[in-house]
């Protein structure tokens, strides 16, 4: 037995192994800075654009500033962590997509950053762009294809009954820390979901 063999044994025989999938090779964390694009971080690590996506679960190149991107390495196959770190990933791309209409005008009706939004047209063109395959309704309709949890995940949905006709009449989308970002009032905005207005009419979170 060569000298190499016998380490390898020392650790099987000394130490308990546990594998779950196959995880990334040589991978590293790296925070987005301003200017940056999937095909520069890339560069950097000598990887292609759609592996950091693949990697990340990212359904566009859209990131933004702050975002912690997994690089380097080959993209890791399905584990136990695999499916709720993809979660992760495409709500942050949902919330980064949300945050690029702050200011846009609130109108009835609207759907595009164009013509406007209203409450449920902003999340359906949000959502639409950041990959989802969604179909434009309203806030009742969101809630009633959504499945309610109770510990959202940034890139849920916010529901709230009552603001102006009974029942769902609102639906924003959680970007955390109790907040979230919707079309009300005069324009996009980000607001607190338990505390003022909202308060008093929120009923619950849902997930697509």
């Amino acid at each position: 037995m060569n000298t190499l063999t016998k380490k390898v044994a020392a650790v099987v025989i000394g130490s308990t192994v546990a594998f779950s999938g196959v995880t990334a090779a040589s991978a590293a964390t790296y925070t987005v800075k301003s200017g940056d694009t999937l095909s520069k971080i890339g560069s950097k690590y000598g990887v292609s654009y759609k592996t950091i996506m693949s990697q990340n679960g990212l359904k566009s190149t859209n990131i933004y500033v702050g975002q912690k991107l997994q690089v380097g390495g080959k993209a890791t196959k399905a584990s136990s962590s695999s499916s709720s770190s993809k979660a992760s990933a495409s709500g942050s791309n949902i919330v980064a997509n949300a945050k690029r209409h702050l200011g846009t005008r609130y109108v009835f009706g609207g759907s595009s950053p164009r013509s406007g939004f209203d409450c449920s047209g902003f999340v359906y063109y949000v959502l639409k762009q950041s990959g989802k395959k969604v179909s434009r309704t309203s806030a009742a309709g969101f809630y009633s294809a959504s499945k309610k949890v109770k510990n959202p995940q940034v890139g849920d949905l916010v529901f709230f009954s009552g603001t102006y006709k009974k029942g769902i009449s609102h639906i924003g989308i959680y970007i955390g820390s109790g907040k979230m970002i919707s079309a009300s009032g005069k324009k996009v905005n980000i607001a607190s979901i338990h505390s003022g207005y909202w308060g008093k009419y929120f009923t619950g979170y849902g997930r697509l």
